[in-house]
């Protein structure tokens, strides 16, 4: 038996090793918006496997530190660009969640593959065989691969997902932007509704890093052999995903805006109508503005409700025939539309007299009941802030409310948000730690004031489809960021008609990607629990989605912008009253992807343990000494 050579390539310089990993964390922030090249998502872990797997290992502590900082800058670099916005915020805020929490979990990765799940160094084939041999030996040893490259894969993608979730558990919203989302537009996001959003990131991972394990095995055969075997386990890995494409592609039209699973077989469609007044923070909390704020609602919703009758007349008269119109039944206004807060004594529940926003919807005023008199009848939907005083006049509780009103304020149905934001909606700790407090005011430029209270309730609100009638659907009311926390969502799912109402304020990111972000990670929410969804903004995207994630309308002006002032009209469907997979069991996936990353690290270690694979050519075919289990 000849000597059996192996393959050795130089190790990378760290300079090289570092700029890899930085081009994969800039390879996955192109796959979201605003460069939203998704394909990009596919091959984002190539660049940063090469710096972990390419050349010999790194041994001992610098090592593993050398495999975490690839990952680690892998990670600052993706959410450092695509997450730029947190700027418009705090800059303050920005830095050390990018440089500690951004990086943390991407740098595990990077530590856990490199260190436990690199390609093994096998020794290759002896040149000096006969050719017959000789290629029945690469056969071999390429056969040899494919069970190492399918675990690495497999491990890798599911620690991955693990890893995500733990990113969006941690601080409730930060899952924002995982590699799921970059697959929206692609049929295969369709398996939202099994596996949830986060899972879906085990897709474009495991495709990523197999394909480097493939190219790894094609190369090394061409470059010593001139020729390569047929990579028949990633030919079965792409044909998994070209059937759940299919599938995908067939799941895509069954819950399209107008099918009958959609629409309850044409018998749950809500025409609604959304008010967006693009204002700044600025004009938006400034107290002399209140007026024109509260004018500027009323005449918003008016001109919008006249136009689509004008439209329709234009229509009726250009074709030479009757047009039907059907009004918006329900309006809806974005998070915090009021000026100023409703105020409620908190031993009593008892509305303080007086109050603007209680004139507001007064059936004697000249205000939203004027609306619907001379227009047409709806129910509104809005954001409001509702705070409950004590007998000595403090504030006891405050909530930030999604508020339904069938007509004046007496009707009001109140929703308080659960899932806040900290530092924007409550300082944790408070008073144990003063100076998180001044860090905010130094940071935001203003005090926070008082925290609000979180909500408890998960059930969905009943509003009729149409004013004044008896069938209703159940509102699945989000305030803010909630629509991006899908299992905080699912809670309100029930197996008769729903919509999923959003009403956000987004104006705290000015005219950043931070909004066109927003819809986007909200999309899967539709995907997950097949249920329609409106978002109502004050500075974009105002927008309607269908239960399969498409966009029935948005507002938008002639450049595209969705900074804008004006109403958006949409029929929504609302018939979808199946209970998916993920409605019911939630993340599931996270915990089965971890014990599939905990089963392939145990073999691992298990295999490591038992000491140096001993493998070469036997009688000219290529197979491991008995006992020794490929790494």
């Amino acid at each position: 038996m000849h000597a059996v050579p192996r393959s050795t390539p130089r190790a990378l310089p760290l300079w090289a090793a570092f700029l890899l990993s930085a081009l994969s964390g800039a390879l996955m922030a192109c796959s979201f918006i605003p460069v939203d090249w998704s394909g990009c998502v596919w091959i984002a872990f190539l660049p940063l496997l090469t710096a972990l797997w390419y050349g010999p290992r790194r041994e001992g502590k610098r090592g593993a530190l050398a495999y975490f900082l690839y990952g680690w800058t892998c990670g600052v670099v993706f959410f450092g660009i695509s997450l730029w916005w947190i700027n418009e915020v705090s800059t303050l805020g920005y830095i050390p969640l990018i440089l500690f929490y951004g990086g943390l979990f991407p740098g595990i990765w990077g530590l856990v593959m490199g260190t436990r799940f690199r390609p093994a160094r096998l020794p290759l084939p002896d040149a000096q065989l006969p050719p017959a041999e000789r290629r029945r030996a690469w056969k071999e040893w390429a056969t040899r691969d494919m069970a190492p490259s399918a675990a690495a894969a497999l491990a890798g993608a599911s620690l991955w997902v693990c890893l995500e979730w733990l990113r969006g558990w941690l601080i409730p919203g930060f899952n924002w932007n995982n590699l799921g989302v970059a697959l929206y537009g692609n049929p295969l996001a369709q398996w939202a509704e099994y596996f949830g959003v986060t899972a879906l990131a085990f897709i474009p991972a495991v495709f990523s890093i197999w394909l480097w394990r493939v190219c790894r095995r094609a190369g090394t055969m061409v470059m010593h052999e001139g020729r390569r075997s047929v990579p028949w386990d990633f030919f079965m890995l792409v044909a998994v995903l070209l059937g759940m494409f299919v599938i995908g592609v067939q799941w895509t039209a069954r819950y399209a805006p107008l099918s009958d699973v959609s629409t309850g077989n044409g018998a749950f469609t809500i025409p609604v109508m959304t008010v967006q007044l693009n204002l700044s923070q600025k004009e938006k909390w400034d107290a002399a503005n209140r007026e024109n704020i509260y004018r500027e609602l009323l005449e918003t919703t008016e001109q919008g409700m006249l136009e689509l009758q004008e439209k329709a007349l234009e229509r009726s008269a250009r074709e030479g025939t009757e047009t039907s119109l059907e009004m918006p039944a329900w309006v809806i206004w974005p998070e915090s539309s009021f000026p100023i807060s409703t105020f409620y004594r908190d031993s009593t529940g008892e509305r303080f007299p007086g109050q603007d926003n209680v004139n507001f919807l007064s059936t004697e005023e000249e205000y939203v009941q004027a609306i619907r008199d001379r227009v047409c009848d709806f129910i509104l939907l809005t954001g409001t802030d509702d705070i409950y005083l004590s007998d000595e006049g403090r504030v006891a509780r405050a909530y930030n409310c999604l508020t339904v009103f069938e007509g004046d304020y007496s009707t009001a149905v109140p929703f308080a948000k659960a899932v806040l934001v900290p530092f924007g909606e409550y300082i944790p700790m408070r008073e144990t730690f003063p100076f998180l407090e001044k860090a905010f005011e130094a940071s935001a430029g203003t005090a926070m004031g008082m925290n609000y209270t979180p909500g408890t309730s998960s059930d969905p609100v009943p509003v009729p489809i149409r004013p004044g009638s008896s069938v209703k659907v159940g509102v699945i009311p989000l305030v803010c960021f909630e629509d991006v926390v899908g299992s905080w969502v699912r809670r309100f799912v029930r197996p008769e008609p729903q919509v999923l109402v959003n009403v956000t304020n987004d104006g705290w990111f000015n005219r950043s990607w931070a909004n066109e972000q927003h819809w986007r990670n909200a999309a899967f929410r539709c995907m997950e629990l097949r249920r329609s969804m409106v978002r109502a903004a004050n500075t974009g995207v105002s927008v309607a989605l269908a239960p399969n994630g498409a966009v029935i309308a948005d507002l938008r002006d002639a450049s595209g912008s969705p900074f804008t002032r004006g109403v958006m009209t949409a029929t929504l469907p609302a018939g979808c009253t199946e209970v998916t997979l993920y409605a019911m069991l939630g993340d599931w996936a996270v915990p089965a992807c971890f014990l599939l990353f905990l089963a392939l690290l145990v073999r691992r270690i298990l295999a490591s343990g038992r000491g140096a694979v001993r493998e070469g050519v036997h009688n000219g075919v290529y197979r491991p000494e008995r006992g020794a289990t490929p790494r």
